[in-house]
């Protein structure tokens, strides 16, 4: 398996609130570990995408392992196939947009 990291502040994250996956990794059964800049990290289940036109790279053996954080910091296989980071991290952490970068 591989493991995608990002330490540093990408450009990106300036003057945006929410924290930015700095690890990436591939799991058995379509599930991903994330760790983001404040430390908070976790397990995410994917496994509800397999079969969906938007991922149906993933049928393809070794696609889904092929997992890295794309260039906008997104959670990335492809053009085709991407999560939005912001969106993982509220899953994990339960929290709502407002609750992270409150107005």
């Amino acid at each position: 398996m591989t493991l995608a990291k990002k330490s540093e502040q990408p450009s990106y994250q300036e003057d945006y609130p929410f924290p930015w996956i700095v690890s990436i990794e591939p799991l058995a059964s379509y599930r991903i570990q994330l760790k983001y800049s404040d430390g908070v990290q976790g397990e995410v289940d994917l496994s509800h995408c397999v079969g969906t036109e938007l991922f149906s790279e993933w049928d393809e053996p070794g696609v889904f392992e092929r997992v890295r954080i794309g260039d906008s910091g997104e959670v990335w296989w492809s053009d085709r196939a991407s999560l939005c980071p912001d969106s993982m991290y509220l899953k994990l952490t339960g929290k709502t947009f407002e609750q992270v970068a409150p107005t």
